[in-house]
């Protein structure tokens, strides 16, 4: 038997069938029209800042190149700080890869469906676009802005909102002492002032947690000064995920300190003890580095692994600085097989579908189901080294507004933003496409903070997109055939797919 022809259409007498597109009006066409009125700005300033303030970081981040307009809004102190307020919290992850590759910052943060599934948007933070200096250790954050050290004892300290490329230089008071143990960046409300604390070793004496002195440095007046005694030293890094009412809290590392969970209010500048849950005795307390602090829906988390290799307890403390109010919450089972004598998982998020994202062992990101009490590795980081994970906030505060008289300086690749705005031509805001050179712009110019796609699916990558001429990448539908924009013909002030530009102009 002859085998059976597969039935097909002839490409030779078959006919495309053309979607009818229905013509273009002139109000439609003015709407788009780039060089026509901005009609979001006719809206009152206070409604524009509630919309633009509800918008991801990299979303803001492509608005402020729309317009001179846009980036004063944006660039606004009273807009900064409704982002402080509404921004999800995500996860700062300082990698430590060899020396021979760049030190950097990678941002990751969590946008839920209603599906259950994740997307993830990222940044990656560089010394050539983001960072004041190549090699450096992660200290803690504060409302978008960073704390970091250079890599020598008793070195320099900058202050930097990696988003923006703006940082100021601190120098260490004190040089020639015997040892600084840590730093930590904090807010004051009531002022309204950036602090920064340092604890350090008074003499070369025996190290004991009664020997350690505390400085203040407040951004903009230039100086340190003393607040005496550090009550229980601080650790060598701090966890920020345990900044909470205005205070960094931490576990203490010494045994011969009677409080094992301590914190610093930058408002009163004082420290302060916490009372731990009350079954916790002399032998808990022993144990000190197989606990870790956190912070869930406003209350401070407490996670406590013992003997028991397949579970650990989270206690939450219901009141604050009430003993009483700590209430075992939750309590995370089938752990990974032991690798170290304690291992230890730092709850970062807490997602609004149960689920939890902790940094474990400092080698990896999971996630764990408390329905299905498992594990599960992420995508927010992929790396062969050890890193070191924080939980942050970007925002667009500006060094310019806080520092008063002190010297803010711009690493070199962040200052093409500004010039981008100016200069640059764009139809309108991207809608989280990831963002390519356009041929309209100078090629020259970096765009600040990023590398490679801002926006990655947790189950789909980015394609790289080749340009034509008088074509560039958006994120909005044909305005005739209503298809996704692969292009943008640029020459008619309203977007059009290739397709119906060519069907047009033929």
């Amino acid at each position: 038997m002859m085998p059976r022809e597969k039935k097909g259409k002839n490409p030779m007498t078959s006919k495309k069938r053309v979607a009818q597109t229905p013509p273009i009006s002139s109000k439609q066409q003015e709407q788009w029209q780039p060089n026509g009125p901005c009609k979001i700005l006719q809206l009152q300033r206070a409604l524009v800042l509630d919309i633009l303030s509800r918008l991801t970081i990299n979303t803001l981040f492509n608005c402020r190149c729309v317009c001179k307009a846009w980036l004063s809004l944006i660039s606004d102190p009273q807009f900064a700080h409704l982002c402080i307020s509404r921004s999800p919290i995500g996860i700062l992850i300082k990698t430590f890869p060899p020396k021979s590759i760049t030190r950097r910052l990678d941002f990751a943060q969590i946008e839920e469906s209603a599906d259950s599934r994740w997307r993830l948007e990222k940044m990656r933070f560089t010394p050539k676009t983001s960072l004041p200096i190549s090699e450096f250790n992660l200290m803690n954050s504060c409302n978008g802005l960073i704390c970091l050290s250079g890599p020598e004892r008793g070195g320099l300290l900058y202050v930097c909102n990696p988003v923006l490329g703006e940082f100021i230089t601190i120098e260490r008071s004190g040089k020639g002492r015997p040892s600084f143990n840590c730093v930590g960046l904090g807010f004051s409300v009531g002022t309204g002032e950036y602090k920064v604390l340092q604890s350090f070793l008074q003499s070369s004496e025996p190290v004991t947690s009664y020997n350690y002195e505390a400085e203040i440095y407040t951004i903009g007046t230039g100086f340190w000064r003393s607040i005496g005694k550090a009550s229980g030293s601080l650790g060598p890094q701090l966890p920020f995920n345990a900044y909470l009412h205005g205070a960094l809290h931490w576990i203490s590392c010494f045994r011969d300190v009677p409080e094992l969970i301590n914190s610093f209010n930058f408002e009163t500048e004082q420290f302060q003890a916490l009372p731990p849950p009350s079954y916790f005795g002399p032998l808990q307390k022993q144990f000190s580095d197989c606990l870790k602090l956190g912070v869930w829906e406003g209350c401070l988390v407490l996670c406590v692994f013992g003997d028991d290799s397949s579970k650990f307890v989270m206690w939450v403390m219901k009141d604050y600085g009430v003993q009483e109010s700590w209430a075992k919450t939750f309590v995370i089972e089938n752990l990974y097989p032991r690798e170290l004598s304690c291992d230890l998982y730092e709850p970062m998020l807490f997602l609004s579908n149960g689920e939890i994202v902790m940094s474990y062992n400092d080698w990896v990101v999971v996630c764990y189901n408390q329905k299905r009490m498992s594990f599960r590795e992420t995508r927010i980081t992929r790396t062969r080294s050890e890193f070191h994970a924080i939980g942050y906030s970007p925002c667009f505060v500006s060094l310019y507004d806080i520092s008063k008289a002190e010297e803010v300086k711009r690493v070199q690749g962040s200052k093409n933003c500004d010039k981008l705005s100016a200069e640059g031509s764009f139809d309108y805001a991207g809608s989280g496409m990831p963002h390519h050179k356009s041929t309209k712009l100078n090629s020259g110019y970096a765009w600040p903070a990023f590398e490679g796609g801002l926006l990655n699916s947790m189950n789909s990558s980015a394609t790289t997109i080749s340009f034509q001429p008088d074509f560039t990448a958006m994120g909005f539908p044909c305005a005739r055939c209503g298809e996704h924009l692969g292009y943008v013909f640029r020459g008619k002030g309203f977007p059009l797919c290739q397709r119906c530009s060519n069907a047009g102009s033929s």
